[in-house]
């Protein structure tokens, strides 16, 4: 999913006690939904309402950050009881703070827009440049360009949505190590995320500018904590991602008095088993075996001390 960090901002400074835009996720664009029976509740993602936007708040944090003197004390006694818009803006003008005021909203109203996207698993676009983080530049040599802004956001039953796909690619190359190329629905990956929720499994994600690029789960089991998922897109591998996504989860086994985290990993993975080792994780710790599904005929063995074992 994408969006233009511009269209989510113009949507918040529209956003009135009366109105509530959605994301519209087949076609990655804002809506204002009314009355179209058409447009199904599952595919909408709630912007920011009124409420959460807190113009209020962000006028009570101008007054304390921005101004002093005469101009703040003047300030603080309009904003009291109704009509402190009203007056709160004439003071403004009063005292010549008007366009600061306004250039202190703007940044307020992008904080939002990012922090929204950055839960909700959107990924941001900067079309244009925004004095907080880019230099000014000629408006026709201007290309929008996306530093990488790694953040962990915690996953719950609202945004679980987003991180499916992640998941379900997951279960793909983990189907990919036993020869499996059978594709992984993604209605069957937001069912895993859901009951993790139930569980209260904590489940945490990296995201680069909104995009989840890589995610963790870990599975508590009497104040045991198990890794039971970790991933990282391919094309984020080798940027630490990882080691982030294994750190964060390290904290929560020893939180709980775990003096290591446990984790199952197929043998074939050579990759995660590096990784394992990397991080001094390289003592064998239980072997889980089964008898052999209807059809399937394992081709790899596995040696363990005097002891083969199919895969």
């Amino acid at each position: 999913m994408q969006i233009k960090l511009e269209e989510v901002i113009e949507a918040i400074d529209s956003t009135t006690v009366d109105t509530q835009y959605y994301y519209y996720i087949p076609e990655e664009r804002i809506i204002l939904k009314e009355d179209d029976d058409s447009i199904k509740d599952k595919y909408l993602i709630p912007l920011p309402s009124h409420k959460q936007i807190d113009d209020y708040g962000t006028m009570k944090a101008f007054i304390e950050d921005k101004t002093d003197g005469e101009a703040k004390e003047w300030l603080e006694e309009c904003i009291k009881g109704a009509g402190a818009f009203r007056r709160f803006r004439s003071t403004l003008e009063r005292f010549a703070l008007t366009d600061k005021w306004y250039d202190y909203l703007e940044d307020a109203h992008e904080d939002v827009a990012i922090d929204w996207c950055e839960y909700y698993g959107i990924e941001y676009l900067k079309d244009r440049p925004f004095a907080k983080t880019e230099p000014s530049v000629s408006p026709v040599t201007a290309k929008p360009q996306q530093k990488h802004n790694y953040r962990f956001i915690t996953i719950d039953k609202d945004n679980l949505y987003s991180l499916a796909y992640l998941t379900a690619d997951f279960r793909k190359t983990l189907a990919s190590l036993k020869g499996d190329k059978s594709d992984v629905d993604v209605d069957d990956a937001l069912e895993e995320l859901r009951y993790y929720v139930s569980k209260n499994y904590p489940i945490f994600a990296v995201s680069d500018n909104g995009k989840y690029v890589g995610y963790g789960v870990c599975r508590i089991e009497d104040d045991v904590v198990w890794l039971e998922s970790i991933y990282v897109r391919p094309e984020y591998r080798r940027k630490g991602i990882g080691k982030m996504l294994f750190d964060k989860a390290a904290s929560i086994a020893k939180d709980y008095g775990n003096e290591t985290l446990y984790q199952y990993v197929h043998p074939n993975n050579d990759t995660m088993i590096r990784f394992l080792k990397h991080n001094g994780y390289d003592v064998l710790n239980l072997i889980e075996i089964r008898k052999p599904y209807k059809e399937e005929d394992p081709q790899e063995t596995y040696t363990i001390g005097e002891n083969s074992f199919r895969y």
